[in-house]
């Protein structure tokens, strides 16, 4: 099932509700293929919207191990419909705020569940996603990205499309993404890394390091730093939402690349329910620069550090990365050699 027709179930629900003044739970079966109860429903006369879930007595979760959550409240009841053999996780609404995120959490949680082939699969699958989006909402909540992630964003999605992806193939290119991940770097492939940094200034451009870990070559047999100036603009340019739009369209073919770059772009906060409000902002290239991380790099690593000193973020001019320059023919041999590793 899509996120269009829950949608539209939680609708019919909602207005199906209003003909009863009965308290309680008007709900609908799903995925009638399923061996599992899932249901769709809403609760009378709050109408919270509530996603459901039948489990056998013998895997009843103890209540105080259920996770917690922005927007919505995670519960484990029993229904006199249950008569004491089953119990009935529910996933309720509380927030009107994250109704769309709700309906996209709700349906990812079912559509990774519902073919597992038995019921413990099927929680440890539940639970599984049910981490991952509160990871999201902790990290993004209901507003989305903030422009300097969004400009970010774009600046790893464009190195993927433009460089990684034709020179080591979907399924390699994807996996090599670890920004999402929050890496020390944002590629990593065949022991090289990559970090993107995106700027958005016009001139004395620098970039901020995270951490004295960053651009640490440490182990690695080479470290990059990529840097895309860009220029932002209203209604023009490439928005955020078009260059995801494109890289679904390559990767396409590949359905475990293509299912492992959704996961990604959760994980980076991007939603396609919020793709309204990236909609209008677009970016326009001004200029690409490739910095092999190597001795004398204006850096600081941990190698640098006194004792008791740590969590060192600081910034670097680009004007000074310029004798580290290395043109980008040189770096695309680079990248494709990683091809077959």
């Amino acid at each position: 099932m899509t996120v269009e027709q829950f949608s539209k179930i939680w609708e019919q629900l909602e207005k199906n509700s209003q003909y009863t003044d009965n308290e309680g739970i008007l709900s609908i079966r799903i995925f009638p293929e399923s061996i599992f109860d899932f249901f769709l429903g809403v609760q009378h006369p709050k109408k919270e919207r509530i996603f459901m879930l039948r489990i056998k007595k013998e895997n009843i979760i103890n209540q105080y191990s259920l996770p917690r959550s922005k927007g919505f409240d995670i519960k484990q009841v029993i229904l006199p419909e249950d008569q004491g053999q089953f119990a009935t996780i529910q996933l309720v609404l509380n927030d009107f705020r994250y109704q769309e995120i709700f309906t996209r959490v709700t349906e990812d949680i079912a559509d990774h569940s519902s073919t597992k082939s038995s019921e413990k699969e099927m929680l440890n699958a539940l639970f599984s996603r049910l981490a991952m989006w509160q990871q999201f909402l902790d990290r993004y909540g209901a507003e989305g990205l903030s422009p300097n992630a969004q400009t970010g964003l774009f600046g790893e999605l464009k190195f993927l499309k433009d460089y990684l992806l034709p020179a080591v193939g979907s399924i390699k290119a994807v996996s090599a993404w670890t920004g999402p991940n929050k890496k020390q770097q944002d590629f990593q492939i065949s022991n090289i890394a990559i970090e993107i940094k995106t700027s958005t200034a016009k001139q004395h451009q620098k970039v901020t390091i995270a951490n004295e870990q960053q651009l640490d070559d440490t182990g690695l047999r080479a470290l990059y730093m990529y840097h895309l100036s860009i220029r932002e603009i209203q209604n023009s340019g490439i928005t955020l939402p078009e260059i995801i739009d494109k890289l679904r369209s390559e990767i396409s073919e590949d359905s475990k690349a293509l299912s492992l770059f959704e996961n990604f772009l959760i994980q980076a906060g991007y939603l396609n329910e919020q793709r309204e409000k990236y909609e209008t902002t677009g970016y326009i290239d001004r200029k690409e620069q490739i910095f092999h991380i190597r001795d004398n790099f204006p850096r600081i690593t941990e190698r640098d550090l006194i004792e008791g000193v740590g969590d060192v973020q600081y910034s670097v001019n680009i004007s000074t990365c310029i004798p580290f320059n290395i043109d980008e023919i040189t770096f695309r041999e680079e990248l494709e050699r990683c091809r077959n590793d």
